[in-house]
């Protein structure tokens, strides 16, 4: 693995390939590598990993490593460091972490394939989310022999409240509807690689990608009580609001103190329609058939 985080090939004899890798063998899925091969977050983000990993690396860092957001809500509602915990009881590894802030456009960004049921109403709730403060962004390994993303993904558990079997991190968390979900992790491979390209911009990715690959080879684990305390000073947990009657209006989620959004977010959020009737267009086939209706 080259020490240098610099990208050595770019402008030079050797320019890095913007393609990106061969998608399905990094996705389970049929037509999602063709979708990924055109998708401008996931060919960066790629080339960063082979830049700093050599593209053969970088095919096993994106099997053994998972991507998690703990998000606003999670340290807003105070169970930020109840998901951390269960993360690592669960066998886990931290090999990095950074405090992360997403603004409106890394969340169509981050959802992009997957908000096709989502109304405006639940656009417009996520980003009165992501305006509370950061997250914390964790980069964890699994030694199981299962892709990272995969087993983590089901140890994740549904947005649905009722679809949950009462041991995933969003039980953990106390997660109570499909809108405050806690924590965002990615499915498989593919979606680590083209995640990354969305929640950090070149320098910092070559960084966090440097050093999750030198903890992840030396059976290490990364410090998290820096990271969440970074994050907690600007997002302290705030508990849960009252209950409140009523919906509130689309104004109070973007005015007033950060308690008082929290508690208009909270509200909304168990009130405000989440799901769409009439779904987008589905980017491969495998959406097509799922329905958060059923």
């Amino acid at each position: 693995m080259p020490e240098s985080t610099t990208w050595t090939g770019v402008g030079r004899d050797a320019p890095l390939d913007f393609t990106g890798p061969a998608w399905d063998r990094l996705t389970r899925l049929r037509g999602k590598g063709t979708v990924f091969a055109r998708d401008l977050h996931a060919r960066e983000a790629w080339a960063t990993l082979a830049e700093v990993l050599g593209a053969g690396t970088a095919y096993g860092f994106a099997e053994r490593v998972a991507v998690m957001w703990v998000r606003p809500d999670a340290f807003a509602a105070g169970a930020a460091r109840r998901l951390l915990d269960a993360t690592q009881e669960a066998g886990f590894r931290p090999v990095a972490a950074r405090r992360v802030r997403v603004d409106r456009c890394a969340v169509r960004a981050l959802w992009a394939y997957m908000c096709r049921w989502a109304t405006v109403e639940r656009l417009w709730l996520l980003d009165a989310l992501v305006a509370l403060g950061p997250g914390l962004l964790v980069l964890w390994a699994d030694s199981t022999g299962e892709p990272a993303s995969v087993r983590l993904s089901a140890l994740k558990g549904s947005n649905a409240p009722h679809r949950r079997t009462g041991t995933s991190l969003r039980d953990v968390a106390g997660a109570p509807n499909r809108l405050l979900t806690m924590v965002h992790t990615t499915d498989e491979p593919a979606d680590v690689v083209r995640e990354l390209g969305v929640f950090c911009p070149w320098p910092q990715r070559a960084a966090l990608v440097a050093e999750a690959a030198r903890n992840l080879a030396g059976g290490v684990s990364c410090p998290l009580a820096e990271a969440v305390a970074a994050v907690e000073d600007e997002l302290p947990p705030l508990g849960l609001p009252e209950p409140t009657t009523g919906a509130p209006a689309l104004d109070e989620l973007v005015a007033g103190s950060l308690e008082q959004r929290w508690a208009a977010l909270w509200a909304a959020s168990g009130t405000w329609p989440l799901l769409t009737r009439v779904p987008g267009p589905a980017a491969w086939s495998e959406q097509e058939t799922r329905s958060p209706w059923r």
